[in-house]
């Protein structure tokens, strides 16, 4: 007998409330690891235990309601005297979902992973498989991991099982409701920043109005003088790039109190950087900024629906000895002094080319 809709309405509910309370665990979480391998991994153990007791249900949940089964039964379902659905292993509970929906999943993970690009697995399936472990008992391993430290741990990933849980939740609200639908990581996160700069836009026009200037409509400006028909998220990106490299937003041709809202909007979202935990918003800022090794900063491909870098303009370059007009700067430099130093270039209209980051502690060849 198939699953009632109260019912389902009720499974989807719990699933929905802890994956909000494990998402909110992680990204106030420190970004660190210890140094202490044992303490690493219970540090991790709430978090990576309960992501992936959260992704085996919802998988469990989305393969009964496939089937008008309800969870008792898929759980009892045999085939001769094997129960193939009395498993940990999400690598072979995946591979039960319906083509569409490991299709969606699977485009979600590939997001994720070009974002969070630490993470070296591209594939979902092969990440799935290496959490679940050769022998499908990753979660038995990590469950008891406290206690029995002879055997060996697969492999995991807080932060990607915490997203694919999201991913196939909504897939799970959108079977039993129907007015949800799945968002791809490029649109979450491009819905996140409009709403960030359309809340600094309304409130850099409140206060001029109030001041008496005349009614400006922000939002048409941004659209076609920002955006111009272009990915919001490179636009985004482009604007705390150069805002980090020069202290300026770097647009041209833009209102006073665009500009004032972009500067507001710049500083709310550094603001929200600081506080996150490896959340894919702080993510993004950062390679935007081109504060990791990645690349001088982010884009967004169209055609292959992933993130990229945008490559360094400066090759790796290795000499003992200095060029005949090189200048050697042996002094420690603070961050702020760095930033000038590239202001004041960019001034004279020096051609700046980088092969690693500026404001970063390590060595640069610029």
């Amino acid at each position: 007998m198939p699953m009632e809709v109260l019912q389902k309405g009720e499974i989807v509910q719990r699933l929905n409330v802890a994956y909000k309370k494990t998402k909110e665990f992680l990204e106030r979480g420190p970004i660190s690891r210890d140094l202490h391998p044992g303490s690493d991994i219970a540090q991790r153990w709430p978090l990576i235990t309960a992501a992936y007791s959260g992704l085996e249900q919802t998988l469990k949940f989305l393969i009964a309601n496939e089937k008008s089964y309800t969870i008792k039964e898929l759980i009892d379902h045999s085939i001769g005297k094997k129960f193939p659905f009395r498993t940990h292993d999400l690598a072979v509970l995946f591979c039960c979902l319906e083509e569409s929906k490991k299709s969606d999943v699977r485009d979600y993970f590939g997001q994720f992973q070009s974002l969070h690009s630490y993470i070296k697995v591209e594939c979902l399936d092969d990440f799935l498989k290496e959490v679940s472990g050769l022998d499908g008992k990753g979660y038995e391993r990590w469950r008891y991991t406290l206690i029995e430290v002879e055997e060996p741990l697969p492999h995991n990933s807080a932060e990607a099982l915490v997203a694919i849980w999201g991913v196939c939740l909504e897939i799970a609200r959108k079977c039993v409701f129907d007015n949800q639908r799945v968002r791809m990581l490029n649109q979450k996160l491009s819905w996140t920043l409009w709403q960030q700069l359309q809340n600094q836009m309304n409130a850099v026009s409140l206060k001029r109005q109030i001041a008496g200037e005349p009614f400006q409509n922000l939002k048409i400006e941004a659209r076609d003088r920002l955006f111009q028909d272009r990915c919001s998220l490179d636009v985004f990106a482009e604007i705390l790039w150069h805002f980090d490299q020069y202290d300026s937003h770097g647009l041209m041709n833009v209102s006073d109190q665009l500009s004032e809202a972009v500067y507001r909007w710049i500083a709310h979202v550094l603001n929200c950087k600081s506080k996150a935990g490896m959340t894919s918003l702080r993510l993004f800022i950062e390679r935007a900024q081109g504060r990791t090794p990645e690349g001088e900063s982010i884009r967004w491909n169209p055609e292959t629906n992933r993130f990229e870098d945008v490559p360094w303009s400066l090759e790796y370059l290795s000499q003992n000895e200095l060029d005949q007009n090189a200048t050697n700067i042996k002094t420690a430099i603070v961050e702020s002094q760095l930033r000038n130093l590239k202001i004041t270039a960019k001034n004279c209209e020096y051609e700046i080319r980088e092969n690693c980051s500026f404001l970063s502690s390590g060595k640069s060849d610029t």
